[in-house]
């Protein structure tokens, strides 16, 4: 996925990614352990092999290339993870920017709508004092 996509989904689209990303990691996991299993469940065949030693090299570049592609899809998953973290907090950052905006203009329409609301209470009693002295006088 290009950075600028990721930069445009939302929090919980991200989220999500990493939940099927971890969810991919113990399925590989669990692939790993089985082909372990089956690996430590096999017979050598010592007349395929021809000796101990043959089989024995045999299985630890099993192991080796199981190990090497083990470490590389961590570091991957590491890599990855880490991508998301900077973009989420980066998200996070330009969230508060807007949340900060946002306030500061709600404070200023606020205090707008207020002096406004002033001006007509202080318009309404000169007009009333007004009226106050024209009844007096009659």
């Amino acid at each position: 996925m290009m950075e600028k996509e990721l930069k445009k989904m939302r929090r919980s689209d991200l989220l999500d990614i990493l939940v099927q990303q971890n969810r991919e990691i113990e399925r590989l996991e669990q692939e790993l352990k089985i082909a372990n299993q089956e690996l430590a469940n096999r017979q050598i065949q010592i007349e395929h092999s021809g000796s101990i030693a043959e089989a024995s090299l045999a299985l630890n570049g099993v192991f080796e290339a199981a190990q090497a592609a083990c470490q590389q899809y961590m570091d991957n998953v590491k890599q990855r993870s880490e991508q998301q973290e900077r973009i989420c907090m980066e998200m996070e950052r330009q969230t508060k920017e807007k949340c900060d905006r946002m306030l500061l203009d709600a404070q200023r329409q606020s205090d707008a709508y207020w002096e406004q609301t002033n001006q007509k209470i202080h318009q309404v009693l000169q007009e009333s004092e007004g009226l106050k002295k024209l009844l007096s006088l009659e």
